[in-house]
């Protein structure tokens, strides 16, 4: 990115955290202890609602209180991270979190904050994130120029600008695909030709859904999750649904994949502040629980390969009764329930226990994502 756009991008951050610094610093000078409010991430500040997932509820506002002296090294921990984003964005340099942890080693900034752990630095983020604030929504730390490593790819018919400002096809960046950028929410999408975008969790599966040819032969972006999204994952997912691209979501059968896919539809309670993470467009296209025991069930002849639940597996759906956005949702908690009922889970590389010849496993993905697709009225060809 050149030094003209990159201005641009930051002019608003920057300005942000050039108003709280100033704020506290004239608080100090007035001879007052400084008194900073902010909105926590708890159940009490989020509702969940089942057309646009979490969502934060700005009724009870806490307070970093300058007048104790825990509250006193928060505020010098503030003022120092604020500062130290601050020069990064001006020199156009981004840091990790580990990067942020380690500010905090320098001696004399160590001698005072005393941080044990990068558990510590990273609380202070999230509460930088939720202090600076534009029209009610929090900036998210990625604008500060804190960014994880990317996470996740996605191939497809897709044409973007990444930070960089270099043009590029997300079917022409390599065998997988691009790699998300830290920040997808600045990337510029110049041209869709996809008629869906699939979202695996397992990297393996969407490899091969990739090397079979499946995006160019029915017309999809396909995306490998790695797992649990990340924020960059999720965000970009967000991005191809507002541009009209039907979103479905691929995982195992397991308690722990519900919850995959829960937060891509509904974002989480600690995030709710963040804005662009859920996509409560997305479609849950499997594994599901009719797929192994229902009617006309796809897999049944594989039934063989499922595994019994181990105590976490069994801990995680119980645990999943309390998530609202799991178990008010009715699809959702059926799936949970009949998983646990039944103590059995099962993992996209069943698909392979067919036996098929290649040509074969290729038909059978194909007549799969099809069939699931149709359900949400979403036509592949």
């Amino acid at each position: 990115m050149n030094d003209t756009s990159m201005n641009t991008a930051n002019t608003k951050v920057l300005s942000l955290i050039d108003n709280v610094l100033e704020t506290i610093a004239e608080t100090i000078d007035d001879g007052e202890f400084p008194e900073i409010g902010y909105f926590g991430s708890s159940k009490k500040n989020v509702n969940y609602n089942e057309t646009r997932g979490y969502i934060p509820v700005d009724d009870n506002a806490s307070f970093i209180d300058g007048r104790k002296v825990e509250s006193a090294k928060t505020i010098a921990s503030l003022v120092y991270g604020l500062t130290q984003f601050k020069e990064h964005l001006e020199q156009g340099l981004s840091m990790s979190l580990r990067d942020f942890y380690y500010l905090h080693k320098v001696k004399h900034v160590q001698k005072v904050m005393k941080i044990s752990n990068q558990s510590e630095t990273n609380r202070l983020i999230h509460l930088c994130e939720r202090i600076i604030r534009q029209g009610g929504a929090s900036i998210p730390r990625e604008e500060f120029g804190v960014v994880s490593s990317p996470k996740g790819t996605f191939y497809g018919d897709v044409t973007l600008s990444d930070l960089s400002g270099k043009r590029l096809n997300c079917n022409s960046a390599g065998e997988y695909g691009w790699f998300i950028s830290s920040r997808p929410f600045d990337v510029e999408i110049h041209d869709i030709n996809v008629d869906a975008a699939l979202f695996v969790e397992k990297e393996a599966m969407a490899r091969n859904l990739i090397e079979l040819g499946l995006a160019e032969r029915l017309r999809i972006g396909i995306g490998a999750l790695f797992g649990q999204p990340g924020r960059n994952m999720r965000a970009w997912i967000r991005r191809l649904a507002d541009n009209e691209v039907p979103v479905l979501v691929l995982v195992d059968m397991s308690p722990w994949s519900l919850r995959i896919f829960s937060t891509i539809k509904n974002n989480s309670i600690e995030l709710a502040n963040i804005q662009g993470l859920a996509t409560p467009q997305a479609k849950y296209a499997g594994l599901s629980t009719e797929d192994f025991w229902g009617r006309n069930s796809m897999l049944s002849r594989i039934e063989h390969t499922l595994e019994s639940m181990t105590k976490a597996d069994i801990k995680c759906a119980q645990q999943n009764r309390n998530i609202p956005s799991l178990s008010q949702d009715p699809y959702l908690n059926k799936q949970n329930e009949s998983i646990l009922k039944r103590r059995k889970k099962g993992e996209l590389e069943a698909f392979k226990a067919f036996g098929y010849p290649l040509v074969e496993l290729k038909k059978m993905y194909i007549k799969y994502l099809k069939t699931k697709s149709n359900e949400y009225d979403v036509k592949l060809i």
